[in-house]
C-alpha cells in the first residue's frame, strides 16, 4: 500500500484513492463491480484490494460472505 512521503504525492497514495470508492457508489454492489468503475485509477488490482481492505477495518463498508455483495455503512 502506498502512503503519502516525501517521495509519494498525496495523490498517488492508496489512502487518497480510497475515496474514488465512495464517489458514486451504489448502495449494494460487487467487489468486481466496483473494480470496475474504478480500474482506470489504481494501479493494479491489489492496490484495489489494500483500498477495500483499509476501508473494511476503518468500518466504512461490509462485505457479506455469502453473495459477495458490499455494504457501505
Amino acid at each position: 500500500m502506498l502512503v503519502p512521503s516525501k517521495f509519494t504525492r498525496l495523490e498517488e497514495s492508496t489512502i487518497f484513492k480510497m475515496k474514488c470508492i465512495l464517489t458514486n457508489k451504489n448502495d449494494i454492489e460487487s467487489v468486481l463491480d466496483v473494480y470496475g468503475r474504478t480500474k482506470d485509477v489504481f494501479y493494479d488490482a491489489s492496490e484495489f484490494l489494500h483500498a477495500l481492505d483499509v476501508l473494511y477495518v476503518l468500518g466504512l463498508l461490509n462485505i457479506d460472505d455469502n453473495t459477495g455483495l458490499i455494504e457501505y455503512a
